[in-house]
């Protein structure tokens, strides 16, 4: 898109605890007004494991995938139009979101050969006439929040 100069997702932070609110920017420089329909936010959790086997004398590959979040936000515009299709004047613009993480204890993010579990922020600007443009922002979720002085742990 030659009129957007900057499409950036800031968060506020890297790392997450399960049950903490996830805050973040989308960052817009443009250098002239244009139709948007509306700036859509993902925020996903998935797992992913994959390997190959022989089964016979033939190599497969064996994958699945979890889900554990999936939460859609819609921070400008509508998420169904009546016909008018708003615009985005030049200029800078910030545009924030949150999301509650769920208390239930999510997994720790995790990079191996054979699996991942990964959590991140997918930003789509739906343009009318345009295929969209998309920003990704992966973060961290470190395991259960455990406080060293709780009783039970000072025995």
């Amino acid at each position: 898109m030659d009129y957007i100069r900057e499409f950036d997702i800031r968060l506020e932070k890297e790392m997450y605890y399960a049950g903490e609110t996830l805050v973040g920017h989308v960052i817009l420089d443009t250098v002239e007004n244009f139709k948007l329909k509306a700036i859509r936010v993902l925020l996903r959790g998935k797992a992913h494991a994959e390997w190959k086997v022989v089964v016979s004398g033939d190599r497969r590959t064996v994958k699945d995938d979890q889900v554990f979040l999936d939460s859609r936000s819609v921070i400008w515009g509508k998420e169904k139009l009546d016909g008018i299709v708003p615009i985005l004047t030049r200029g800078h613009h910030s545009f924030p979101f949150r999301f509650q993480l769920p208390e239930s204890s999510l997994p720790c993010s995790f990079e191996a050969r054979h699996c991942t579990v990964r959590y991140y922020v997918k930003v789509t600007l739906d343009i009318p006439y345009a295929s969209p443009p998309q920003g990704m922002k992966y973060f961290t979720i470190i395991g259960p929040h455990i406080d060293c002085m709780d009783e039970q742990y000072l025995v």
